[in-house]
């Protein structure tokens, strides 16, 4: 996963998911930050959040490039500018 914060200008972070845990509404994404820091974050998702989340996914060219993804393994994309 890659993410950006914008108190760090451009820097890009590489990061995984290492858990999740349901609270109340919430559901909870523990993330490692790997590079170029090492930190241990979460992001907490509410039913909103989760509902746009799901519908993103569910757009046929998101849906494609999962499937793709699944079957065929990783394929190098440098889409950062889009990022």
């Amino acid at each position: 996963m890659r993410l950006r914060s914008t108190g760090l200008g451009k820097t890009e972070l590489e990061a995984k998911i290492v858990d999740t845990k349901r609270v109340d509404d919430t559901v909870i994404f523990f993330v490692d930050v790997i590079k170029p820091v090492r930190w241990h974050t979460r992001m907490a998702f509410q039913e909103k959040d989760l509902r746009a989340l799901v519908y993103a996914i569910m757009k046929p060219a998101s849906l494609r490039f999962i499937i793709q993804a699944l079957l065929f393994g990783k394929k190098k994309v440098n889409r950062t500018e889009d990022f």
